[in-house]
């Protein structure tokens, strides 16, 4: 079976990706593996804890993620799919984190802001389609 990983981070744009995919994987009968990553930065946790800040604990921003994915899952499934999804968020720089989750993968789907312009891409999916082990289809956001 083909395997699909889609980046999500809550955009438009990744909502619209998450949407082709499903596209995609039911014209194929691929399974979808949905991605969504946050980068941490050490610097601002210690700055935030020197100026008496308790920071936000690793376990709350986590648990955000894994209900805006649930959330952005649920908005992109069209009615009666039969499409396998499994979803995964994990801390670190969105590009590394999908070019590792699609080592394994036939195809890897990602988002462009409009911010990107008409003809360039924005820096992740620059990143992840000159890294990445599968094809990379950049979806423009609606």
């Amino acid at each position: 079976m083909t395997r699909i990983v889609v980046g999500v981070d809550g955009s438009p744009a990744s909502e619209a990706a998450l949407h082709w995919a499903f596209g995609q994987a039911m014209a194929t009968g691929a399974s979808i593996h949905v991605v969504m990553s946050w980068d941490e930065h050490p610097l601002l946790s210690s700055v935030s804890e020197t100026i008496g800040g308790a920071g936000v604990p690793p376990e709350a921003v986590e648990e955000q993620a894994h209900g805006l994915l649930d959330v952005t899952i649920a908005a992109a499934t069209p009615d009666a799919s039969t499409v396998t999804v499994t979803k995964e968020a994990v801390s670190g720089a969105p590009d590394d984190v999908l070019v590792a989750a699609a080592e394994t993968a036939d195809l890897l789907v990602v988002g462009r802001t409009a911010r990107a312009g008409l003809f360039h891409m924005g820096s992740v999916s620059t990143s992840v389609a000159k890294r990445a082990a599968c094809p990379v289809v950049v979806v423009p956001g609606r």
